[in-house]
């Protein structure tokens, strides 16, 4: 994790409301890669090959993945198995996060799907006039170094997530304003083989609520929205050869176009058309100005990234 020049200053931190909001939100993004909004409005993105997306973006944290392809079967159990042989779609393979600490320092986190069980943290340090001064590198690895506290603010942990071996490991990070769970889930390559991906789950708390600046990022925008958006989704009908190629961009449930979102020079920049890292002011968006569809708002949302693939068992490629 190279060094880098110093993020902007951050802005004073928000007072939480005396009560959580009522609606419980959720937002997340799993493999090929499906997003779920914060406010359960559904969508794709394919992405482009080797590039890296906002995800998430507030004063005090951003969160980003690189997006890659992949030519994979439908399992079994899917019943559009038997009509689409081949499936050219994308995944997420790496998650790069930088938050920034009350000290003034920079926490960086890297996750990949290659190495599931652990986790490159870097500690970046800055004087009064936030130049550069001295980093630190540690790992988190499950099993030994799992956990991290960060000036007791920023907490993060390797677990295993559940016992079957599906989605074995997860990267669970919180910074009182946000908590972020990433797992890895896996699919069958048309060569056979068994690879990873990474799915990530968001929830913001009572504090990200309350902040007066508003997040923003592929599903970060969607906070505040009075009403979920359901945006571009591909419809998987094969061509004559049984083969199918998604092409969603977000189009419909995102300000702007998905161009917008990739991230400008090395992935722990976090900067973008829309970032909020760092920033003192950023409105909410226009969400009537979208041009998906207008769906109510449930009690509960879970939002995220995930992929068509059900998870093998993990076992097999650790």
């Amino acid at each position: 994790l190279p060094p880098s020049s110093p993020p902007p200053s951050a802005p004073p931190p928000a007072q939480p409301p005396s009560t959580p909001p009522s609606i419980a939100s959720t937002g997340g993004a799993t493999a090929d890669v499906h997003m779920e909004s914060l406010k359960g409005g559904k969508f794709d993105i394919r992405g482009v090959a080797g590039k890296v997306y906002a995800i998430l973006s507030a004063p005090l944290l951003a969160l980003s993945a690189r997006f890659e392809y992949g030519t994979f079967k439908l399992p079994r159990s899917d019943l559009r198995s038997s009509i689409i042989k081949k499936m050219h779609g994308s995944f997420l393979s790496e998650m790069f996060m930088t938050m920034r600490l009350p000290s003034s320092s920079v926490l960086r986190v890297h996750y990949a799907a290659s190495a599931p069980d652990t986790a490159e943290v870097m500690v970046q340090n800055f004087d009064t006039k936030l130049s550069f001064s001295e980093s630190k590198e540690l790992i988190l690895q499950y099993g030994s170094t799992s956990r991290g506290n960060f000036e007791n603010v920023v907490h993060m942990a390797i677990v295993e997530a559940s016992p079957n071996q599906k989605q074995r490991f997860a990267l669970k990070v919180t910074d009182g304003a946000w908590n972020i769970s990433v797992t890895t889930g896996s699919y069958r390559s048309t060569d056979d083989r068994l690879r990873r991906f990474l799915n990530v789950k968001i929830t913001p708390l009572a504090a990200a609520f309350a902040d007066p600046i508003a997040p923003h990022g592929l599903i970060g925008q969607s906070l505040h929205d009075l009403f979920a958006v359901q945006g571009k989704i591909d419809d998987y009908v094969a061509n004559d050869a049984g083969e199918y190629t998604t092409s969603a961009q977000g189009e419909g449930a995102i300000q702007g176009t998905l161009e917008d979102y990739e991230i400008q020079g090395e992935p722990f920049s976090a900067k973008f058309v829309y970032s909020r890292f760092g920033s003192t002011k950023g409105p909410r968006r226009d969400v009537a100005l979208l041009s998906g569809k207008r769906m109510p708002i449930g009690k509960h949302y879970a939002a995220g990234a995930l992929g068509d693939s059900p998870s093998e068992d993990e076992a097999a490629i650790l």
